[in-house]
Parts: C-alpha cells; sequence; structure tokens
C-alpha cells in the first residue's frame, strides 16, 4: 500500500507491503523490516477504529484510517494523507483491446467513443479493494468502442474499451 504525507521538509511516501516498510523523502530512501521496530501491535477488527502500535523505543504511534485516507499520530505530531490511487498505463501495450488488471468495479469512466487521447491519459478508474485503479492509455489513441458502463462489475482480463492507435503524422 502507498501513502503520500506531506512534510515540513517536503513530500514523503511511504510503502507497506506485508512487514516490509520503504519511506522516501527526497532523494533518500529507508527500508525496513516493520518487527524491527515494532515491540507490540493491537489491531481491533473495525477498520475504522483508532489503532496503536507501541515502537520499540516505547512511544505510541496512533493511526486511523478512513476510506481513502489516513491520519497519524506519533510523539506530538500529527499527520494525514490520502491514499494514491494506482495507476496501469500498459506499458508497451500494442493490442487494441484494454484489459482489467484485477477484478473490481467501474467507478468512472473519462472518455467517450470517438475521443482522442495522448499516452498516460486516463481512461477509466476501476474500484479493487477500496482502492481506485486508474486504467491509462498505452499509446496515443481514439476510443472505438467501451464494453463497460460506470457501476458495472469486471473480472481480471475483461475487456473494457478497445482503442484504434493514432500513428505519428510523418514529416
Amino acid at each position: 500500500m502507498d501513502y503520500l504525507f506531506e512534510t515540513k521538509s517536503g513530500a514523503a511516501s511511504v510503502y507497506v507491503s506485508g512487514s516490509q516498510t520503504r519511506v522516501r523523502l527526497g532523494k533518500d530512501s529507508f527500508s525496513f523490516q516493520l518487527e524491527d521496530w515494532v515491540k507490540e501491535e493491537t489491531l481491533p477488527s473495525d477498520t475504522n477504529s483508532l489503532r496503536s502500535v507501541i515502537m520499540k523505543d516505547g512511544s505510541v504511534l496512533q493511526y486511523l484510517k478512513v476510506r481513502n485516507e489516513i491520519f497519524l499520530h506519533w510523539k506530538g505530531e500529527i499527520w494525514s494523507g490520502k491514499l494514491a490511487e494506482r495507476q496501469y498505463e500498459g506499458g508497451g501495450q500494442t493490442s487494441p483491446e484494454i484489459k482489467s488488471p484485477m477484478p473490481g468495479k467501474v467507478v468512472q469512466i473519462s472518455t467517450e467513443v470517438g475521443r482522442e487521447h495522448k499516452g498516460g491519459e486516463t481512461l477509466l478508474i476501476l474500484e479493487a479493494m477500496k482502492m481506485e485503479n486508474a486504467v491509462k492509455a498505452p499509446y496515443p489513441c481514439r476510443v472505438e468502442e467501451i464494453r463497460k458502463s460506470q457501476g458495472d462489475l469486471v473480472q481480471q482480463d475483461e475487456v473494457l474499451i478497445i482503442l484504434h492507435r493514432i500513428e505519428p503524422e510523418k514529416t
């Protein structure tokens, strides 16, 4: 899970995968295992409840996750941040079919048939496991067909949109 925080010294990116944690602050990057820093953790079953982590130095880190926002309190400082949407650009993709990268729900369609897009522009947004995932155009294209509607549930590799590649003009 990726978190982005604004701090006094600039933006900080925190990536958590299992017990592995990576923090990027400016050009510096730090990685550590959560159990290296945490002595004990209490996790209530309610996802919107306040959680506490007792750090090895005895300080208490408290956090609360509400939808796509997280709030942290540690050593007298409070941080909040929004979960960044994951982006699926299909780098190197040449197929005209844009397929769902995961099972989920179509929450927003940001295009229409006949509309032209540059590579990297958002075509639609899927929600999966309470995260919004932007599906982007893999190359300059025109939308030929939209196969799903807002609110549709989709399976992984299900075709969402058919594109027509726009070749750059050669002069």
